[in-house]
């Protein structure tokens, strides 16, 4: 019997809700302690406003803003730069690598 990923309404499960809060915290560590060594990231404050999950659970879309706005280009190219380095520090031994992309949050 398979699960439903989804709520009827196309909703988010409890489980992708979670395990995106936990990523989107993890990602806010990691650029707020200038784990990610980055002249763009060094020189911005970094805002995670959000993360959407596959329901799979091994795709995070990472949504991103500098603080006080600005170009976000600079920004996802950084992070796209260094996408390996977030993901293996974000990975317990006993998990599977999960794939990030950055974007913009939807307004």
């Amino acid at each position: 019997m398979s699960r439903a990923h989804h709520s009827a309404s196309g909703e988010p499960s409890q489980r992708m809700l979670r395990v995106g809060e936990l990523i989107r915290h993890a990602m806010s560590e990691l650029l707020s302690r200038g784990e990610i060594s980055d002249p763009v990231l060094e020189t911005l404050v970094i805002t995670v406003p959000g993360v959407r999950m596959s329901p799979d659970l091994k795709l995070a879309t990472i949504f991103v803003i500098p603080l006080g706005g600005g170009d976000v280009k600079p920004v996802i190219a950084a992070l796209d730069r260094h996408k390996k380095i977030s993901a293996w520090r974000n990975r317990a031994p006993h998990q599977s690598e999960i794939c990030a992309r950055y974007s913009l949050p939807h307004g």
